[in-house]
C-alpha cells in the first residue's frame, strides 16, 4: 500500500465551506422541478450591456492584449478610474500608483491583507454572526477570531461597551463588513467612527469591507478610509461582483495606505500573479461614462428593493413569530426562527435541510455564520422574481407551521 506523505497541519483549522454542503444537497435535489432558491449570495442580473459590447469589441480588435498578462497591481487606467470613483463617493483620492491593488474579487483582498497585517497568534476581531469566510481566513493567517456578538433586538448593530471588552494585547485587527452579509445591516456612522477611535487609541488595523456599498435602499453607507484619523489605521477592500453583476469575473480592488499595499503585492505576486486582464478591460467601461450610475439607479437597486419588500411583506405575514431586521442595504434577510424550530424540534441545519428535500425550497442555516447565528437562516431575495419569493415563502410557511399557507 502507498503511504502519502502528510498534510499540512494547518488544513486541522478550517472547514470545508458548509456553503458547499448546501450545494451538493441540491445536485441530489436535481430531479425535483422548480426549486426556489433563497441561498445564493450572487447577483441575479445580467452586467450592463456596454461592459459586455466594450469587452466583445476589446477581444475582436486586440485579441492578443486582452488575453495577456499585467501588472500584479493591475492595470494604472483602471485604478486611476477607481480613484476618481472614490473621490466622487467619499472624498478619497488615494493615489492610483501606490495606494490601490486589483484583487481577485474581495476574497482574495481579505486574504491578502490579514496576511499583510497579522502574526501567528494576533487576534482579529468579527461580529457574530458574521461572512462565514472571515472566521476560516483569520485561521488561515495563523491569527484567532474573536466573536463580537450582535443581536436582532438591537438591529444587529455592534454594540461599542462590548467591543471594548474584547480588545486585548494581542488585538491586531478588526473586520468590519458594512452593508451586512448575512443581516443586511448598515452600521451606523456614530459607530463607525467609535471604531475608527478605538483602532487608534489601540493601534489595531481596521479591514473594512465594502462589498456591498452602493447596495443601499436606504440610509448611506460610511466610507471607513474618509473618517478622521481612520486612514493610517484602515485597509478597505471591495469588489465589483455586485454593482455589475460580475461575480463570475473575479475581480475587486482594495486602498489603504502604501505601506499596506505594498505589503499586500508582495503576497500577491505568489498567490495569484496578476488580475485578470480581460476584467479589468470590462470594469474600465462600467467606470465610465456614467454607466455605473445608471445600472444602480435604473436596474439594479429598483430590481432588488422591489424584491427585498415582497420578501419582507410575506415573512411578516406568513412566518409572524420569526424576527428581523429589515435590510437597509445587501442581499439577505437575517431570520430569527427559534420559535419554530422549538415547535418542530430540530435546529437551522436540520431545517434547511429539510426544506430542500420536502418542499424545494433553499434557504442557508445560520449557524454556518457563527455561534450566534444558531436558530437563525438567511435568505437571500435577489436570486428570484417576486412570484417565486411569495411562493418559496409559501412553501416554506407551510412546513414549518403544519398550516396551508
Amino acid at each position: 500500500m502507498v503511504v502519502l506523505p502528510g498534510l499540512s497541519s494547518r488544513l486541522e483549522k478550517i472547514r470545508k465551506s458548509p456553503v458547499r454542503r448546501v450545494a451538493a444537497l441540491l445536485a441530489e435535489a436535481r430531479g425535483k422541478k422548480d426549486i426556489i432558491s433563497f441561498g445564493g449570495g450572487a447577483p441575479s442580473l445580467p452586467p450592463p450591456k456596454e461592459v459586455i459590447e466594450f469587452l466583445v469589441e476589446k477581444l475582436r480588435e486586440e485579441p492578443q492584449f486582452s488575453a495577456s498578462y499585467g501588472g500584479t497591481r493591475g492595470f494604472l487606467e483602471l485604478r486611476e478610474l477607481i480613484s476618481e470613483d472614490l473621490k466622487r463617493y467619499a472624498g478619497l483620492e488615494p493615489d492610483p500608483a501606490k495606494e490601490i491593488i486589483m484583487t481577485e474579487g474581495a476574497t482574495e483582498g481579505i486574504f491578502l491583507a490579514l496576511m499583510a497585517v497579522v502574526d501567528p497568534g494576533d487576534e482579529v476581531i468579527l461580529m457574530d454572526p458574521t461572512y462565514l469566510g472571515f472566521i476560516e481566513a483569520v485561521k488561515l493567517s495563523g491569527a484567532r477570531p474573536v466573536g463580537l456578538p450582535v443581536y436582532v433586538e438591537e438591529g444587529f448593530q455592534p454594540d461599542i461597551e462590548r467591543l471594548k471588552e474584547l480588545i486585548g494585547p494581542r488585538t491586531k485587527a478588526l473586520i468590519l463588513l458594512s452593508p451586512d452579509n448575512p443581516t443586511g445591516r448598515v452600521v451606523e456612522r456614530e459607530r463607525v467612527k467609535a471604531i475608527v477611535d478605538l483602532a487608534v487609541d489601540h493601534g489595531f488595523w481596521i479591514i473594512s469591507d465594502e462589498t456591498y456599498k452602493h447596495i443601499i435602499y436606504e440610509g448611506q453607507h460610511t466610507y471607513t478610509a474618509s473618517l478622521p484619523g481612520a486612514w493610517e489605521n484602515t485597509i478597505t477592500v471591495c469588489t465589483f461582483s455586485k454593482t455589475a453583476s460580475i461575480p463570475g469575473f473575479r475581480l475587486g480592488y482594495a486602498y489603504g495606505p502604501a505601506e499596506a499595499i505594498d505589503a499586500m503585492e508582495k503576497i500577491k505576486q505568489y498567490v495569484s500573479l496578476c488580475p485578470s486582464t480581460p476584467a479589468q478591460l470590462a470594469m474600465m467601461a462600467f467606470l465610465r461614462d456614467g454607466v455605473k450610475e445608471r445600472y444602480l439607479r435604473e436596474v439594479v437597486i429598483p430590481t432588488y428593493r422591489a424584491r427585498r419588500d415582497v420578501m419582507g411583506k410575506h415573512l411578516a405575514e406568513l412566518l409572524p413569530e420569526a424576527k428581523t431586521v429589515k435590510p437597509s442595504g445587501s442581499f439577505f434577510y437575517f431570520v430569527d426562527v427559534r420559535h419554530y424550530l422549538g415547535e418542530l424540534g430540530m435546529d437551522d441545519e436540520t431545517l434547511c435541510n429539510r426544506l430542500i428535500k420536502e418542499v424545494s425550497v433553499v434557504a442557508i442555516p445560520g449557524g454556518y455564520f457563527g455561534e450566534m447565528g444558531r436558530g437563525h437562516i438567511r435568505l437571500t431575495f435577489v436570486s428570484e422574481p417576486e412570484e417565486r419569493i411569495i411562493e418559496g415563502l409559501s412553501r416554506m410557511a407551510s412546513y414549518m407551521t403544519g398550516e396551508k399557507a
